[in-house]
């Protein structure tokens, strides 16, 4: 595949200007590589916050100025806190508009910061009543990783958490499996968070590790199609581990 001309784009808009900004930056930076293997570039823009439905909105003016290729496979997703009770009211009409406008909203429960607890071992999965309630508990583990308090505007907030991102990856997809098995709906369910369904859209999943969205899947460079449920172990393809490509 060519490097210089990417065959599918990816938007990335953030509900505010840091955290998520500065994590997805980080993330494109340090998959280059994995991002040009798989044909895919991305673009990552800062939100303005609000409410809901003014959060999808600044989406879609910046989907607007992005003009996806729908053909070509480009999407747009936003980075959306469901921030407990307070803000349920306004989900439904923002889903809404957010699929009048083809943008696909990435749920984190009760915020994007639960995300970043994810990436360390053995995390809470009971009720948090807001951000702040994730940060007093993120806290708990940040000193270990730059021997301070977490920072919301850390421009080197994936640089940081870069090596920690395989156990963010199973543990984000265990807490959605688990609240599967108690019969609930994962996405919007407290605690939990639905990057880890993004990344693998991006640079797939390989060989032995778990999949993490029902659906079709290929081997990167082929054409031999499967499906694949949540959770199921993807194969190794004539004995050698490849990635696999999701076909949505």
């Amino acid at each position: 595949m060519s490097r210089s001309n990417p065959k599918r784009r990816i938007l990335i808009v953030g509900e505010g200007r840091e955290t998520e900004y500065n994590y997805f930056v980080g993330f494109r930076n340090a998959f280059e590589s994995e991002l040009a293997d798989s044909a895919v570039s991305i673009v990552v823009r800062r939100g303005k916050g609000g409410d809901a439905r003014a959060i999808v909105k600044t989406a879609i003016e910046e989907a607007r100025k992005f003009e996806p290729n729908r053909g070509r496979g480009d999407r747009v997703f936003l980075l959306l806190d469901t921030e407990g009770v307070r803000r349920a009211p306004e989900l439904v009409p923002a889903e809404a508009l957010a699929r009048q406008k083809n943008i696909q909203i990435v749920y984190s429960s009760p915020a994007f910061e639960y995300w970043v607890l994810c990436h360390f071992h053995s995390i809470p999965r009971g009720y948090f009543n807001d951000c702040s309630a994730v940060i007093t508990e993120l806290d708990k583990h940040w000193e270990s990783v730059c021997n301070s308090q977490y920072d919301k505007a850390d421009k080197e907030l994936f640089e940081r958490l870069s090596p920690r991102l395989p156990i963010a990856r199973s543990q984000g997809l265990d807490v959605d499996l688990w609240h599967t098995r108690i019969g609930v709906s994962a996405a919007k369910s407290n605690p939990s968070s639905q990057v880890y369904e993004l990344i693998a859209r991006l640079v797939g999943v390989r060989s032995n590790e778990r999949c993490p969205i029902d659906g079709e899947w290929k081997p990167l460079g082929s054409t031999s199609i499967d499906i694949f449920s949540k959770g199921d172990v993807m194969p190794v393809v004539n004995n050698e581990i490849v990635v696999w490509q999701f076909l949505a």
